[in-house]
């Protein structure tokens, strides 16, 4: 494979080839060069070309800390000139799918299907180079890009004459100038892609120049801390209210690159029992992707979710807990097949970006997660922030996804399916169920408090002088409390049997209406001034004074 450089060169004495670059007005009036939300969401496409092709590691370099020059490297199947000149021929007009659904080696489900993939590095740049060399072929080619013509304003650009010859309603949005048969290895297979010069808002979007410039500052920053490990960036984001405060530009966009390309979760996540226990965890089975491994600058990437967040591992309430989801229909003749799961903690979800569902088809996340759990009609108060989801797609739902693979279109009916589910889980299954677990969290909790007092207090009457025990290991009845006064004829003076001339508390107690609350705290004083001795030698008259005083003061 030849090493990537800032600029590659054609061979000397090697005459390029030219071929413009055409695409059906139809499609340019649904694309423009922003048609991605972000760089993590441009780049996501370029993997995805990569996965299609049976690749198993992807380098991306980016220049750090400048970001001037983008390069992203893979051993996939890589490709013939006549291939690529076929793709970009044919742009919005994916033929992948056409031979079958699954990649030649490794049988994974294509990711690609509207073909505006390598359109994407138009975000990047407006000017790129690919190079491919297919397996098993002893030649490879070098091609320019040059996508000027694609960063016009609309108007200029559906304007543009197209090209003498070509259909009515296409239009040119590049040209290509290539050098093919260049000797290689037959055992190599390879692309690479390179930006030699990124855009001067994509640079200064991940260098952070905006926040900068208002004083904004980062847990990791990339000029100050260099490349750190994802483990780093993991751990600093769970702790977080939002990572995209603790993380620069260049994080956060590795950060969300994790998120969104099909690669596995963090070594021990995204679930760690091993912090606090998580009930129903044994019940869910995650997907695993197929051995694919992106590096950016020499660092792994993974999915970044770690479960449960340090805010949790301490906290008072029910463990967290896992709810998996199951769904499969067929709806609309099409069949939609899905799986994944609803977790829940206390206090809260950190950080916000993982609060709500995610969704992923084929293994590659479709924007971020959706805090309205897909427009969740009801308000659940703080127990919406306190729970987040993904949802896997097996089969379906594709034809719901908008041009950018970053949304979906409301109306299509495997969505409207999807939501009716989650939302039917979440109003009939969760939220009930995190209501009961919160309830006899609390009385059970107050059983453990409630205990821990009475014992105590038994443990403070032993050390008085004439303790005086209950009657029952149950709380004493209104007659067996008698038995807590010693009684004579006139005086208390000695323990006896209940006497009907003691003064009746149990009748005061009635009489005040007092709460069980009151009652209990009446039975402890009074034990209390029993076990002291204080009412020994008290005539009746002035112990019902007491009695009764002393039912005014617990009340």
């Amino acid at each position: 494979m030849p090493k990537p450089t800032a600029t590659p060169s054609f061979p000397e004495n090697a005459e390029p080839k030219r071929r413009d670059i055409i695409a059906a007005q139809k499609i340019i009036a649904d694309i423009s060069s922003g048609v991605y939300r972000s760089p993590a969401a441009a780049i996501k496409e370029l993997i995805a070309n990569a996965y299609d092709a049976d690749a198993t590691r992807i380098t991306i370099s980016t220049d750090p800390p400048h970001l001037r020059t983008f390069t992203i490297t893979d051993d996939g199947s890589g490709m013939t000139i006549s291939d690529f000149l076929d793709v970009m021929a044919h742009i919005g007009g994916s033929r992948k799918r056409k031979e079958g659904d699954l990649s030649p080696i490794f049988k994974r489900k294509l990711i690609g299907r509207i073909g505006i993939g390598l359109l994407s590095v138009a975000q990047l740049g407006t000017r790129f180079y690919l190079s491919s060399k297919k397996r098993g072929e002893n030649t490879r080619f070098l091609a320019e890009v040059n996508l000027e013509p694609f960063h016009k304003d609309e108007t200029a650009l559906l304007s543009m004459v197209a090209k003498e010859g070509a259909d009515d309603g296409q239009v040119m949005i590049g040209a290509i100038q290539y050098v093919d048969n260049i000797p290689d290895d037959p055992e190599n297979h390879f692309t690479v892609i390179t930006v030699p010069d990124a855009k001067k808002g994509l640079q200064s979007e991940i260098t952070g120049l905006v926040r900068r410039s208002v004083g904004a500052t980062e847990l990791l920053n990339l000029k100050r801390d260099g490349v750190v490990s994802f483990e780093q960036i993991a751990e600093i984001t769970s702790a977080a209210k939002r990572a995209d405060l603790v993380l620069d530009n260049y994080y956060f966009m590795l950060w969300e690159l994790g998120l969104l390309c099909p690669v596995d979760y963090l070594p021990g996540g995204p679930f760690r029992p091993d912090v606090r226990a998580i009930e129903n965890l044994d019940m869910l089975a995650l997907p695993k992707p197929t051995a694919f491994n992106i590096y950016v600058n020499g660092s792994p990437l993974y999915r970044p979710q770690l479960f449960p967040g340090p805010t949790s591992v301490g906290y008072s309430s029910p463990d967290p807990k896992i709810y998996p989801l199951k769904y499969t229909a067929l709806i609309a003749n099409r069949q939609l097949r899905l799986s994944g799961y609803v977790y829940c903690q206390q206090p809260n979800i950190t950080p916000e970006e993982v609060k709500g569902v995610h969704i992923r088809i084929r293994d590659v996340g479709i924007g971020m997660y959706d805090r309205t759990w897909l427009g969740y009609p009801f308000d659940e108060g703080l127990k919406f922030g306190q729970i987040s989801g993904e949802i896997f797609v097996e089969e379906g739902l594709e034809s719901a996804l908008n041009i950018d693979r970053d949304s979906f279109r409301e109306t299509d009916v495997h969505y409207q399916a999807l939501k009716a589910y989650v939302w039917t889980v979440l109003r009939k299954t969760v939220f009930p169920d995190f209501k009961t677990r919160q309830r006899d969290f609390r009385k059970a909790k107050q059983r453990v408090v409630t205990a821990e007092e009475d014992q105590a207090f038994e443990d403070a009457i032993l050390e008085l002088p004439a303790p005086a025990g209950s009657a029952s290991a149950n709380r004493p009845s209104g007659e067996s409390l008698l038995h807590l006064i010693r009684s004579g004829e006139d005086t208390v003076s000695a323990p006896v049997s209940p006497d009907s001339s003691i003064p009746d508390w149990k009748a005061i107690v009635a009489s005040l209406n007092l709460s069980s609350e009151a009652e209990i705290r009446f039975e402890r004083v009074l034990r209390v001034l029993v076990s002291s001795e204080l009412f020994v030698g008290i005539v009746k008259d002035d112990l019902e004074s007491v009695l009764l005083a002393l039912a005014i003061a617990v009340r």
